[in-house]
């Protein structure tokens, strides 16, 4: 069973069409490098969280909990 993690982040790209790609590309990091952070390899920064809560206007609680 596959586990999804950061549900609300998951649900606002697909409510968008967004895939992976378009969050590097906002974020400027690669691809491998925001997969590692979906699958929970690696630990989103404080200014990539802050980032996606402007760009999605959400907060913490409603992308990341």
């Amino acid at each position: 069973m596959r586990i999804i993690r950061y549900p609300g982040l998951v649900s606002e790209m697909a409510k968008r069409g967004e895939t992976q790609k378009n969050i590097a590309e906002l974020l400027g990091l690669s691809i491998p490098s925001i997969s590692s952070r979906f699958r929970g390899k690696k630990d989103w920064s404080i200014g990539e969280i802050e980032k996606l809560c402007n760009y999605y206007g959400k907060d913490y609680y409603e992308l990341f909990k």
